[in-house]
Parts: C-alpha cells; sequence; structure tokens
C-alpha cells in the first residue's frame, strides 16, 4: 500500500517562490559555444523541466542560476536581484559530495536550524519521510548513490528554499521508488511554492513534474510550452525526438485529408496536395486485421514495457514504423501483421 504524503511545512506554506529571469545569457568554454543568448522568464513558484540531447546546455544552465559558473554575458536575476546581491538557489546533483563525517537526520536538521526553524530534528524526520529515507542516525558517507540523492534533497529542501535547482536529482533510484520519490517531492514544491528548475534526461519524468517544459539543442532554448503541448509538436523534428520516437510514413494530401496506406485521415491544418511524410507518434499506429484497410508488415523487434508493447515493423513498402500497442498484443520477430494510422488529425510534412 502506497503511503500518505507527510504533510507540508506549515512554516513554508504561505511563502512565495522567488521569480528568475535570464536574459541574453552566454556561455563559452574554450572557444565553444555552451549557452547561446538565453531568454527565459521563470515565473514565481513554477516547476520548469529542461529536456534536450546530451550536450544541449541544460546543466550549465542550471550553474549560471546557481551562481556555480558565471556566464560570459547576459542578466541572471534572482528574486529581482542579479550578481553578488541575488540569493544563493541551493542545487542538487546527480553525485552530490558528502562529507565524510555526519549522520543523515543530524546533517538534515543542521540546515534547518541553519534558517531559524526550532523545530529542526521534527522536520528532518518528516523531509526524510518526503524523500522516502530511513535509518537517520546512518552516516552519511555510508549510504548508496540513490540514498545519498534522497539526502541531498531533503537538505535542501530543510532550507526553507525561495528556488530549487535539480540536476537529474533521482538518477540512482530504481524506477518504481523513483516514481513514488518523484511525487512526494513535487507535492512538497508545490505546496512550499518553490520555484524549481529540473534538468533530467527522463522525458516521461520531465513532463510528470513540470508546469512547463524547456527542450534546449546545442546551447538554445528550441521550444517552451506544457508537456502536452510540446508533445503534439510532431512537425518539428528536434522537439518531436526529445520527447519519445516518431515515424514519417508516406502519404498524399488531397483537400483537407490526407490518404496513408490506403486510408483517409484528416488534416491538422491545412496543405497543399500531393505527397508528403505523415509525422505520427508510436500509440497512433494501429494493429489491425488481416481484412482492414492498411499496410502489410513484418515485425523486426519488440520490447516489454510493462502496460505496453513498442514493436518496430517494416512495412511492404520498405518503411520501418515503430508500434506501440497493448502488452496482451504480443508479437515477436517475423510475425507478419496489418498496421494503420488512427483517425486523429494528422501532421504532416511536404516531400520536396
Amino acid at each position: 500500500m502506497r503511503s500518505v504524503d507527510p504533510p507540508p511545512s506549515t512554516g513554508d506554506s504561505a511563502r512565495a517562490g522567488w521569480a528568475i529571469s535570464l536574459q541574453g545569457v552566454r556561455r563559452s568554454r574554450a572557444g565553444n559555444p555552451v549557452l547561446r543568448d538565453i531568454d527565459l522568464e521563470i515565473r514565481s513558484g513554477e516547476i520548469i523541466a529542461f529536456v534536450g540531447p546530451i550536450g544541449c546546455g541544460a546543466s550549465t544552465l542550471l550553474r549560471a542560476v546557481t551562481g556555480a559558473e558565471r556566464p560570459d554575458a547576459g542578466v541572471i536575476t534572482v528574486d529581482g536581484r542579479a550578481g553578488a546581491a541575488a540569493p544563493r538557489i541551493p542545487e542538487v546533483r546527480d553525485r552530490t559530495p558528502v562529507a565524510r563525517f555526519g549522520r543523515v537526520g543530524t546533517s538534515i536538521a543542521a540546515m534547518a536550524r541553519r534558517v531559524g526553524r526550532p523545530d529542526a530534528e521534527a522536520e528532518a524526520t518528516r523531509l526524510a519521510q518526503v524523500v522516502g529515507l530511513g535509518a537517520l542516525d546512518k552516516l552519511v558517507h555510508r549510504l548508496a548513490h540513490g540514498d545519498r540523492q534522497r539526502w541531498a534533497l531533503a537538505r535542501a529542501l530543510a532550507t526553507g528554499p525561495g528556488a530549487l535547482a535539480l540536476d537529474d536529482p533521482l538518477a540512482a533510484l530504481p524506477t518504481a521508488a523513483r516514481a513514488e520519490t518523484r511525487d512526494r517531492v513535487v507535492h512538497e514544491l508545490r505546496a512550499r511554492r518553490v520555484t524549481t528548475l529540473w534538468v533530467t534526461r527522463d522525458t516521461a519524468e520531465a513532463a510528470a513534474v513540470a508546469d512547463r517544459l524547456v527542450v534546449m539543442d546545442r546551447g538554445r532554448v528550441i521550444a517552451a510550452g506544457s508537456p502536452d503541448e510540446l508533445y503534439t509538436r510532431v512537425d518539428d523534428a528536434v522537439v518531436a525526438e526529445v520527447l519519445g520516437p516518431v515515424n514519417a510514413v508516406p502519404g498524399i494530401v488531397d483537400g483537407s485529408i490526407v490518404e496513408v496506406w490506403g486510408r483517409e485521415v484528416p488534416l491538422a491544418r491545412p496543405a497543399a496536395d500531393g505527397h508528403c511524410e505523415v509525422i505520427v507518434r508510436p500509440e497512433n499506429v494501429l494493429v489491425i486485421g488481416s481484412d482492414d484497410p492498411g499496410m502489410d508488415a513484418v515485425v523486426e523487434a519488440t520490447t516489454f514495457l510493462g502496460s505496453a508493447r513498442r514493436s518496430t515493423v517494416r512495412t511492404s513498402d520498405g518503411v520501418q514504423v515503430v508500434v506501440e500497442h497493448p502488452s496482451e498484443l504480443r508479437l515477436d520477430p517475423e510475425d507478419h501483421i496489418r498496421v494503420a494510422l488512427a483517425p486523429a488529425p494528422a501532421t504532416i510534412r511536404p516531400i520536396g
């Protein structure tokens, strides 16, 4: 049975998180641009998740916001203050350094006491529950990697921050524990209105935690919006691929519809008549009956994902397509199947 979330600290419930502004922020290393003209406004209490390919610049952006790394140009304002006058934002990274000595509970309580909390020990116990950390009397340097991440999160939260920078803070946790811990931490952040910058390589995690997703590539912000809004932007190749696999299948536009594999599908927006590529997510490719209008295909590989399976197939016209289907529909390599698009409005890309 899932445990009930510990109630948020009443001492911080009315406090507004810090607004953060980045204007024209640039950073280079060895002459290579890492951040390029970043303009971003983060509202008080907002949770922003940053995603992108490796080397996109998201971790460097976090370091610039926390003051751990100085930008070459631009202005970063935190709570209306910039430079040395800006308040310090705690950061939790995938691997946070730990002291050689000190116990879990006392080190968390020490951070709460430092910011003037009279109930520091009780707050340490509560935050340990939030992050799923037991054994408060254990030495910090003897914690496993995942528990060190939990400890670092609890310590950062104990400071009562107006903002928090998280760089893959749950990466070392097993899948189920990671999801449960994520949900409790997000509940705490929202209850306390902590402005949060959350970098993660897990796009499902990003979508689960974020009020707004920011997609970065080669040091630039290339898209920003709600998770569901960006997930539907399959016509933008970089954004679409960051948020999960997409397929490009041949079609022919005729008026307000596009014909794909012998079926007519409505267009998401008007387009010129002619040959095109239809861009579609795996869950919008259906496995259908052998006599239904569609395209024959041969299964090349399949992966069990728990509640669903993801299979790669090769259609009879030579296109490789990824299909997401219910887990009870078991497909094996070399199986012959038939596929079609779901009747949802289609996004297309002209050819030529």
